[in-house]
């Protein structure tokens, strides 16, 4: 990215809760929600004489996302005590690895270029603070559950190119059984750094922006801060090492930014190499139907989307949105398998079932629901008025729309005869009306329209009734 004379470099950091039962060192389950300080012991705490015990699930799960990702697995690794001082970190260190990894390279796959990886290596999380008006409480459950980090080459010139790729790396995650991946939750948490100079200068200083917790939000950081660094150049000012975090609108200073040798790194005393037996490798490998996953992943929607085509006759924007959210391409293929014509099927997928869906308001709407609803339409029993509320009562009911528009009688008028006596009827109660129509007020057609559809209780074929009604005007 290019603004105004000067060039981004974007790297990224991305912290991954595992999936998991227990925590990294101990026994204590994962808990990312309840009361603070329920599921912690002295081993997660880091009490004198307690020691760790590695969690071989957890080294697993690393081991299957260094294969998802391309990089390259390590027979030994290191742990190492990184040190340093702050509230949610019982023990004063966290647990981690540092020059001797579990996985080295990788790449994660993106439509805008690839995006080479540094190193994945496993470590524990810390703890939280909750902050509230007038004090702050220190939770510790979160303290030693197993994270991989995923750090990046700074390979990144763009913000759109950074959120493509958290989406690509979220997506691998979660479909490689890695994570769950709310990122809401903490499941994934980015952390990104910005530094921006002019074209065939040195690099800038480099800023750490923490915990960036959705894509939109990755984007939008990069993007102030690149802005924010810009603005202190142009004025003379210089940009400090530091580590900054998103507020929702703009990037806020935490602290100065520390470098390794203020984390006083050394290999962890309670804890031997990691050594990777060739059959845990062969285990993580099986877990994943192809790798790199990235890769497999996108063959496989080329392949899927050319099969919605010819299946279903949709369109590339349509087979994305239904495909892109589990609970729309449900609610399609239950619609179809139901008798619904798929293109109808879409829109009401797209339209009152994605909007219903967004607010919790599905309620007893069923897909067979929206086969009737098409059906009443297609008949020209309703119009789409009448049809959407129809499918409102459905959900508030769950009775169908067919057994309701029965009920109600509001099968629609298409008595061409019938219809163009009260189109007479409602033309001749507005002479002033009809007056400038005649004059040339074009315009006024619409008013006659919704007169005629009132006077019909909207139960009137919209399109014999606009003919009708034109009939009844240019009558003289």
């Amino acid at each position: 990215m290019t603004t105004a004379g000067y060039e981004a470099i974007i790297g990224l950091e991305c912290h991954v809760q595992l999936r998991t039962r227990s925590k990294m060192f101990c026994t204590c389950p994962v808990q990312n929600e309840g009361a603070p300080n329920a599921t912690i012991c002295p081993v997660c705490m880091g009490h004198p004489g307690t020691l760790p015990m590695l969690n071989r699930a957890a080294v697993s799960l690393g081991l299957r996302a260094g294969l998802a990702l391309g990089a390259t697995l390590h027979p030994e690794s290191i742990f190492s005590r990184k040190h340093y001082f702050y509230p949610d970190l019982p023990k004063g260190y966290q647990i981690s690895q540092y020059d001797r990894p579990l996985c080295t390279g990788g790449v994660i796959h993106t439509e805008l270029g690839p995006l080479k990886l540094t190193r994945i290596h496993l470590e524990e999380d810390a703890g939280r603070m909750l902050h509230g008006d007038r004090s702050t409480v220190v939770d510790w459950n979160r303290a030693g559950t197993p994270l991989i980090e995923i750090v990046s080459e700074a390979d990144l010139r763009s913000p759109e190119h950074a959120e493509l790729a958290m989406r690509t790396l979220h997506r691998v995650l979660v479909e490689g059984g890695i994570c769950v991946g709310d990122m809401e939750k903490g499941h994934l948490r980015c952390d990104v750094n910005v530094s921006v100079h002019r074209p065939g200068t040195p690099w800038g200083t480099k800023v750490e922006v923490k915990n960036v917790n959705s894509f939109r939000f990755v984007a939008r950081a990069i993007r102030f801060e690149i802005e924010r660094q810009i603005d202190l150049l142009d004025a003379g000012q210089r940009i400090i090492q530091e580590t900054r975090t998103w507020d929702g609108s703009k990037t806020v200073s935490l602290r100065k930014k520390e470098g390794s040798a203020d984390y006083r790194y050394f290999p962890e005393p309670d804890l031997p190499p990691l050594v990777v037996a060739p059959d845990e490798v062969a285990e993580a490998r099986a877990a994943l139907p192809g790798v790199p996953l990235d890769l497999w992943l996108a063959a496989r929607d080329v392949a899927a989307r050319q099969e919605w085509r010819d299946r279903y006759g949709l369109g590339d924007y349509d087979i994305g949105v239904i495909t892109g959210d589990p609970d729309l391409e449900r609610w399609f293929l239950e619609a179809v398998a139901a008798g619904g014509q798929p293109r109808a099927m879409s829109s009401w997928v797209q339209g009152e079932v994605q909007r219903r869906n967004n607010i919790g308001q599905l309620g007893q709407l069923a897909p067979r629901h929206l086969v009737e609803a098409q059906r009443l339409l297609d008949a020209g029993a309703v119009n789409r008025d009448a049809v959407k509320a129809l499918l409102e009562n459905a959900a508030n009911t769950g009775v169908s729309p067919e057994a309701e528009a029965e009920a109600q009688g509001l099968s629609m008028v298409s008595d061409e005869e019938a219809l163009r006596r009260i189109a007479a009827e409602v033309v001749a109660r507005f002479p002033q009306e009809r007056a400038r129509y005649d004059a040339g007020n074009k315009g006024m057609l619409g008013f006659f329209m919704g007169k005629f559809m009132a006077a019909t209780e909207r139960r009137a074929d919209p399109k014999i009734g606009s003919r009708v009604v034109l009939a009844a005007l240019e009558k003289r």
